[in-house]
């Protein structure tokens, strides 16, 4: 599997600002299990951080995968014995309603299915986060 983590922006500097605590990891985490693990061969994950062009106290993490996509790995889970339920995702979910109360800058995410030829290529997810410096 290649992973990459690439900081796009020159304006970022890690020591700089705090994104809150296991933010990224549930779809980091949902990407290697549901996306990447059932696919054979050319595994590929790729986590960026750049800043936001329309605003600048937003950082934007970008997770994407090449893996089987969301609806044929729902589809495996479905056929599983166990009843398989994403910790990750309720996870994520939870931590980002917790993060977003009592705020008036909200982290967004949105996650999208790469289809090509309506053939999945992947997800990707789009977090945008507004920092707060040290």
């Amino acid at each position: 599997m290649e992973f990459k983590i690439k900081i796009d922006d020159s304006k970022i500097f890690p020591k700089t600002y705090k994104i809150p605590s296991l933010l990224i990891q549930p779809y980091v985490e949902n990407a290697i299990k549901h996306g990447l693990l059932h696919k054979k061969i050319d595994r590929k994950l790729w986590v960026t951080f750049s800043n936001a062009e329309e605003q600048n106290d937003v950082i934007v993490c970008t997770i994407e995968d090449n893996g089987i996509g969301r609806e044929r790995s729902a589809e495996i889970n479905r056929n599983r014995p166990d009843n398989h339920k994403s910790f990750a995702s309720d996870a994520g979910k939870t931590r980002l309603e917790l993060l977003n109360q009592d705020t008036s800058k909200q982290i967004g995410v949105d996650i999208i299915d790469m289809k090509e030829d309506r053939v999945p290529k992947g997800t990707k997810v789009i977090l945008r986060i507004p920092f707060s410096h040290n």
